[in-house]
């Protein structure tokens, strides 16, 4: 008598450093649900299915060595039943052996909903253009150097408005071509050919406000644009880290959203004026 053994796909992660967007190498990952042990099947760096989890709703924990523990409720409807996949953004110890020092900025902002940055110094390609049709969304890319390619994950990127000090993220769905990537949803705003295009960072924001951010301590320069979102409201500031590292007041110098929007608009009348 053959005895058949079936296995049903419950769940793929993907773990990422939040200081760099890249997978987490080191296997040394140890995970639970509902605080039970689970070993899931490892599919290369970062990468880990799961299967026959019998659960439609669940709280994984993830302790990886070097970076900080991670609790997550996972609410199995919620996700893509064809390739059921979530990222999980580990953020490092203070002092990650694997990946060098960390700088930090901390404090307490009330109503505080997400904080995140992208690293000035250091984008990845550039913006040509976008190509919206037919439920499609695609947009253009030049690499930072002649010649070369653009390879992006599926993941979110952030495309800079330089002269406003802000950015417009987008989601890609596939790489299209060397030179192109399908995303999710159109990007909101407009972008100028040579835009500047980042990787973000994610920090971590409790309910009561709390909230911390890391970066990898490795340039004599780290300046970052920080978005975050508070009492429903949004806010870009810029900081170095090497300057202002420690505990922060995020409003103190951070700029609004909406005054950023009213600044792009008078300076569009004023341009059709002298025309």
């Amino acid at each position: 008598m053959t005895t058949v053994i079936t296995a049903k796909l419950s769940l793929a992660v993907r773990l990422l450093d939040t200081t760099t967007g890249k997978e987490i190498t080191d296997s040394n990952i140890h995970f639970t649900i509902d605080d039970n042990p689970f070993n899931p099947l490892r599919k290369g760096d970062g990468t880990y299915v799961f299967v026959n989890i019998g659960k439609e709703e669940f709280l994984m924990q993830i302790n990886a060595y070097g970076y900080e523990k991670m609790c997550m409720k996972v609410n199995s409807k919620e996700l893509d039943p064809k390739l059921p996949m979530i990222d999980f953004f580990l953020m490092p110890q203070e002092k990650n052996r694997i990946g060098g020092e960390v700088l930090e900025v901390r404090g307490c902002l009330s109503k505080l909903e997400y904080i995140e940055a992208i690293n000035l110094d250091r984008p990845i390609c550039l913006f040509h253009s976008s190509n919206y049709k037919k439920e499609v969304y695609k947009l253009n890319l030049l690499s930072m150097t002649a010649g070369g390619g653009v390879i992006l994950d599926n993941l979110k990127y952030a495309v800079l408005d330089e002269a406003n000090m802000r950015y417009d993220c987008f989601t890609v769905n596939q790489q299209d071509s060397p030179s192109s990537v399908v995303i999710k949803e159109p990007m909101i705003n407009e972008h100028k050919l040579n835009d500047k295009i980042y990787r973000i960072i994610y920090g971590r924001a409790s309910p009561s406000g709390a909230f911390i951010l890391r970066v990898r301590d490795d340039a004599g320069s780290l300046p970052y644009l920080i978005h975050f979102k508070a009492d429903d409201k949004e806010y870009f500031r810029k900081l170095d880290f090497h300057l202002d590292h420690g505990i922060v007041d995020l409003l103190d110098g951070a700029t609004l959203v909406n005054d950023l929007e009213d600044t792009v608009e008078t300076k569009e009348e004023e341009e059709k004026e002298n025309e």
